[in-house]
């Protein structure tokens, strides 16, 4: 059986499992603990575990032979626990139960779990890539007003990008160049750290799409105002198929083996001369909108490597 950890009502989660073929069910973490039963079983009889759905049914977590794991809500409460204390210790016990579930789960992995969240922080990424070979852009990480400055200073503003470790909802930033202005505005730095990069000019963007080790690339040809930040730009641009080169692609597999990663959304430039610049991995990154421009089939690849995996284990 092949479990989903994400939400049903996600249209990615729906492209791909109209593919399977094999026993699925979802589990949305926002369901757990009030709608979304946990039963755990260990002595010398030996362990089972398994989930009372929401719709009433059983489902047996040993019987699961790959799981897609992909971007999870705050779990949810019974609004009964009113006080503070009350909710805070039950949602500190529903989470230790649930990581405990997860880790538990010997089968394959889109991604597992601990190799997702150390994925997800962008200095590592960097560390990584540039480890394997990758070219990535000169870079500064800092809550330091005079460090922020120098490198500024360094590069020439206009040629220095700012962006976020992660992008809220409550709080959203773009991407953007740092102009003069903002240096009037640099002592703010110090309230939380700045990812400070050298700009990369674009002659194209390109989103990779790694499943399982097939990679699916799209090239991006945005106009010229969305030049730092194509996705604000993304209904007028022009997306086609790209092959990355073979040391390009091969690098970027062995980022992906380092990282533990088998899914994983990478962001590129090629610069005007051609280079590859390495700028991201989101280990449960979007394909939609590159994928339906591009005909590349996706979430048919993601459908056939959890149904393969499954296979193997059953």
């Amino acid at each position: 059986m092949i479990l989903i950890v994400s939400f049903t009502d996600n249209e990615h989660v729906r492209r791909v499992t109209r593919n399977l073929t094999r026993p699925f069910t979802v589990v949305d973490t926002a369901w757990f603990p009030s709608r979304l039963g946990l039963t755990v079983k260990a002595g010398a009889a030996g362990f089972e575990f398994g989930f009372r759905h929401p719709d009433g049914n059983d489902v047996d977590l040993l019987a699961v032979g790959a799981v897609w794991y992909r971007r999870l809500r705050p779990l949810g409460l019974d609004p009964a626990l009113a006080d503070g204390v009350s909710r805070l210790f039950a949602w500190s016990e529903s989470n230790e139960a649930l990581l405990g579930t997860w880790y538990s789960l010997e089968c394959f992995w889109m991604n597992p779990p601990l190799a997702d969240e150390a994925a997800q922080r962008k200095l590592r990424q960097l560390q990584l890539a540039q480890r394997v070979g990758l070219n990535i852009p000169e870079t500064l990480v800092t809550n330091c007003p005079e460090e922020a400055r120098r490198f500024i200073e360094a590069h020439g503003p206009g040629r220095v990008i700012r962006k976020a470790f992660r992008n809220i909802a409550e709080a959203p930033r773009e991407t953007a160049l740092v102009e003069p202005v903002d240096l009037e505005r640099i002592d703010t730095v110090r309230f939380a750290p700045v990812i400070f990069q050298t700009f990369v000019p674009a002659d194209l963007d390109l989103r990779t799409t790694v499943v399982d080790g097939e990679m699916f690339t799209a090239a991006i040809r945005s106009a010229p105002e969305h030049q730092v930040d194509y996705r604000s730009g993304l209904g007028s641009a022009t997306v086609t198929p790209y092959r990355l080169p073979d040391d390009v692609a091969a690098r970027l597999q062995q980022l992906m083996d380092l990282m533990g990663l088998t899914f994983g959304a990478v962001d590129f430039r090629v610069t005007p001369e051609g280079g590859h610049v390495f700028l991201e991995v989101n280990p449960a990154g979007e394909y939609l909108f590159a994928c339906d421009r591009t005909g590349q089939p996706v979430p048919e690849a993601i459908a056939a490597c959890l149904e393969r995996h499954d296979r193997e284990r059953s």
